[in-house]
């Protein structure tokens, strides 16, 4: 995907995230409409159990464009369906992520880890590289991040 076509996806032009959008596609089957968002089964199940939960109150791409209120009935929905998801298959552990790289609209992957999966111990996307701040640049970030938290 280039970066236009990226952009316009963030603008909500033909987001295939945006409500309605079909209970089964080659990516995902839907399984059920919580409060503000939809659980679906990835079709890739590298890690068994693995689910999208996409946001359906309207298009927004990160959680700062949500009021606190929708943010936490987002989260209310992400929390009621990991619970869901670990009884049903009981994993070791559960990774949720919510990343918007590839599709700019608000979803989480929650991702059932366990001891047998391919990547055990690791992340479940592979790393490419790894790039350190200089110690001024850190300090330099730290300062900025604490100041605007403080305003």
């Amino acid at each position: 995907m280039d970066t236009s076509d990226w952009e316009q996806l963030a603008l909500g032009h033909n987001c295939p995230f945006d409500p309605p959008r079909q209970a089964s596609t080659s990516h995902w089957e839907y399984i059920a409409s919580l409060d503000v968002s939809t659980l679906y089964l990835a079709k890739n199940q590298t890690y068994r159990g693995h689910c999208l939960l996409i946001l359906d109150l309207r298009h927004a791409t990160r959680p700062d464009q949500l009021s606190a209120s929708e943010w936490g009935d987002f989260c209310a929905d992400l929390q009621r369906a990991e619970i869901a998801i670990v009884r049903a298959v009981q994993p070791n552990h559960v990774n949720v992520a919510s990343l918007g790289n590839v599709m700019p609209h608000l979803h989480w992957h929650i991702i059932p880890r366990y001891r047998t999966d391919p990547r055990w111990g690791g992340p479940v996307w592979p790393e490419d590289a790894e790039h350190r701040l200089s110690v001024d640049e850190e300090y330099s970030l730290i300062v900025a991040l604490r100041s605007t938290l403080a305003a």
